[in-house]
């Protein structure tokens, strides 16, 4: 049995199904096929012209399985693992033609085939190994198309002119066939020829690069220097007068709030990756709005929670600690 969280299993069949053969003549291909090596569950697509595999870490090491999943069944699979929460624990239990997806709410049975697929792991390590030459290649753009569910930045790695293309995201690796063309005369010195009226002989302007998906990595950073940075000062705090006692508890609230937020995002991004790097961008234009005051109020009364008392508990806190002070301040 091997065990993995529903939404993982859903991000392996969105990775790969666009690049599953139509062609139900040729059955090999003509699904997902799902491979357990005991260390992670790989998920493999190809319709020859371009080919997908992703990966996940299994929950424990488990025992060694490959199952072939039809595309036909597909939709109805994809539609049951949907209905579970993204960190459902899924066990997964394979033979020759069945695939078992089990949870505590029931199990669903998936037929599937045991067939042979093509050596990808050989197929990968060759096209990794090649050199780049600096051949122009030429690619389909539809089957660009297919890439978009793979990872949310790629990169790329150029073989030869006719050798595939290597496409690589987080825990995942894919190849692009090139297209053929129509001409045998075109390479990177005609190019150069064909534009050098238009191109000119001026000086280059830099372009500036897309920022990189580093939303989720940037508060993280920020999470744990604040971390350190509040478990540092509040050591630091002056314990014999009101204010340092205040400037204490500020630090340790900050230290926890800032832990917590650090550990939150790292499980969210354990858990779903895009949905970590969006809600993050999101966060950051609220933040930079200077409005989060608003939204929390308006959040805390849709969560059914009475924001004006917390609002009026808190103005008498502080009454409270300024009549407190006051007759202090008197005494002295």
């Amino acid at each position: 049995m091997t065990t993995i969280n529903a939404h993982r299993l859903q991000r392996l069949i969105k990775q790969t199904r666009p690049h599953v053969s139509p062609d139900d003549t040729l059955p090999i291909i003509n699904g997902i096929r799902f491979e357990c090596d005991g260390v992670h569950i790989h998920a493999l697509a190809t319709d020859r012209y371009t080919f997908a595999a992703a990966r996940v870490k299994v929950r424990e090491e488990t025992d060694t399985w490959a199952i072939t999943i039809d595309e036909s069944d597909l939709d109805w699979v994809t539609a049951w693992v949907k209905t579970r929460e993204g960190d459902t624990i899924l066990n997964l239990t394979a033979t020759e033609t069945e695939l078992t997806i089990a949870d505590d709410r029931g199990n669903l049975i998936v037929p599937g085939r045991d067939d042979t697929f093509p050596k990808w792991q050989g197929m990968f390590r060759d096209a990794l190994e090649n050199a780049s030459s600096g051949d122009l290649v030429n690619l389909d753009t539809k089957m660009l198309a297919r890439w978009k569910a793979a990872d949310t930045h790629l990169r790329v790695w150029q073989t030869e002119a006719e050798k595939p293309v290597v496409i690589i995201g987080h825990d995942f690796i894919g190849m692009q066939m090139p297209a053929r063309y129509n001409s045998d005369t075109l390479d990177r010195a005609a190019v150069i020829a064909a534009w050098s009226g238009s191109l000119g002989t001026g000086d280059a302007e830099p372009m500036e690069a897309l920022p990189e998906p580093g939303a989720v990595a940037e508060l993280a950073e920020q999470m744990l220097r604040q971390t350190l940075r509040s478990t540092t000062e509040m050591f630091g705090a002056d314990f014999d007068t009101e204010q340092g006692r205040g400037a204490f508890n500020a630090w340790v609230h900050s230290g926890i709030y800032a832990w917590s937020s650090y550990r939150l995002l790292e499980a969210l991004k354990k858990a779903d990756p895009d949905l970590a790097e969006a809600t993050v961008r999101d966060l950051n234009e609220q933040l930079e709005s200077g409005e989060i005051g608003e939204w929390a109020w308006d959040a805390a009364e849709e969560a059914g929670h009475n924001a004006k008392a917390w609002q009026d508990d808190y103005e008498a806190h502080k009454k409270r600690l300024a009549e407190k002070q006051a007759a202090v301040d008197s005494a002295a």
